[in-house]
């Protein structure tokens, strides 16, 4: 959920219960004011009503009865109370219209003309507060809903506008590669903390730049320093098994040394490609078939095969073309063959399913999961052949991640699998 959207979100969030709270504060207010104007207009028309009855005028007295919205009756002073008073109180009356009880406020007073005692009850049709308290509501959801709508235009709006060079410093991340030798140029802006961000990522960069550099130089020269010695041993060692006057013991020894030495050339050959791989020296991409590479590795390792009388397999449905370094591709899936082959069992079998969109190696071998915690470690190995530097699973995995794969390991059926697809 990107920043903009997820700020909206808590500022909805905290403005349900601020509406809660006005809602409430508003229908007290609105009954509050309703009660105290309906509470003055009543007494206004009972003041006229008296003056009415001290004045013995009926002709309007009858007209204010007739309407239906006043009482006038003689009383006793039973109906006294503490005095003279008079009571505001709420009172429900049928609506004849409706035919159903209305909310009225209702005024009643004890008043005196004379010798007589008269109970004046005026009432007036008030708001009905259930349906105040359903507009209220129904007011509250649409503010909500409103500011929602604001929010994704206000939204919408900052995002094109005011976040634009916070994006393109985003884009100039993603496309940032220290192989290049080149920093982005960010664009300067009126926010501050936008230029102090690019300013902070520039110098990054810049050191980055050099950092490589330097490792890049130092990766190569440490490894032509070691391989030349290397090298050398190795072609001294041949040369000392071919003599005629080693004896059986002597013959084991540099044998054992010879084995050593060709694992410390693979290692050190699998440690610079390793580094190479992470430092994305191989750019050149292209449209890579994986069945024409399959093809070619099985040629590669046939004689192994033959060797572990093991059975190979071939189901394809569609070839699974990718578009990345051929290099890299066809030491991806020399490491996945090599180690279905070296990890195998005696006359057990590999199976390779090829589809448009997927390659999956299954091969038999140990009756149980592979650590899947450290599958694709470095150093890992999974197997006690000399001849395994335990990079080959690493490698591949590194290789899938940089050209944008996905190679997975599943154990089922008592079979080791491992899918590459496109990410």
């Amino acid at each position: 959920m990107k920043l903009l959207a997820k700020t909206s979100l808590y500022y909805l969030f905290f403005s349900i219960p601020i509406l809660i709270l006005s809602g409430l504060i508003c229908y007290y207010v609105i009954t509050r004011e309703v009660k105290d104007s309906n509470n003055e207009l009543l007494l206004n028309r009972k003041i006229v009503v008296e003056h009415y009855l001290k004045n013995n005028d009926t002709i309007p007295l009858k007209l204010i009865i007739k309407s239906k919205e006043a009482q006038i009756e003689k009383v006793t002073k039973a109906h006294f109370k503490n005095g003279a008073k008079t009571i505001f109180s709420d009172t429900l009356i049928i609506d004849k219209e409706e035919n159903e009880l209305a909310a009225n406020r209702m005024i009643t007073s004890i008043v005196t003309v004379g010798n007589i005692n008269y109970q004046i009850k005026i009432w007036r049709s008030t708001l009905e507060f259930d349906e105040l308290i359903e507009g209220i509501i129904y007011l509250l959801f649409f503010i909500l809903f409103f500011l929602f709508l604001i929010s994704m235009l206000i939204n919408f709006w900052v995002s094109k506008t005011l976040w634009k060079p916070f994006y393109k410093t985003i884009h100039n991340l993603k496309i940032f590669r220290a192989s290049d030798n080149e920093v982005p140029v960010f664009n300067t802006t009126s926010v501050k903390e936008f230029n102090e961000l690019n300013s902070s990522l520039t110098a990054m960069m810049e050191k980055m730049i050099v950092d490589y550099n330097g490792q890049k130089k130092f990766t190569e020269n440490a490894s032509h320093e070691i391989q030349t010695p290397l090298a050398v041993i190795k072609s001294k060692i041949d040369l000392l098994i071919q003599s005629e006057n080693l004896k059986g013991n002597e013959i084991e020894l540099i044998v054992a040394i010879d084995d050593a030495c060709s694992k410390l050339i693979r290692l050190n050959q699998s440690l610079l490609l390793l580094t190479k791989i992470e430092n994305r020296q191989f750019k050149t991409t292209e449209k890579v078939s994986v069945e024409k590479i399959i093809d070619n590795s099985l040629i590669l390792f046939e004689e192994h095969i033959k060797a572990n009388k093991i059975v190979v397999l071939k189901n394809i449905e569609e070839d699974f073309l990718i578009n990345m370094s051929p290099d890299l591709c066809l030491i991806l899936i020399n490491n996945l063959l090599q180690n279905a082959i070296r990890h195998n069992i005696e006359d057990g079998s590999i199976i390779i399913f090829i589809k448009s969109a997927s390659l999956t190696i299954h091969n038999s071998g140990k009756e149980e999961s592979l650590n899947m915690a450290l599958l694709f470690k470095r150093f890992q190995k999974n197997s006690t052949s000399h001849l395994s530097t335990g990079l080959g699973l690493a490698i591949a995995n590194e290789i899938a991640e940089v050209s944008g794969l996905s190679l997975k390991y599943k154990f089922m059926n008592n079979r080791h699998r491992f899918t590459l697809t496109n990410k």
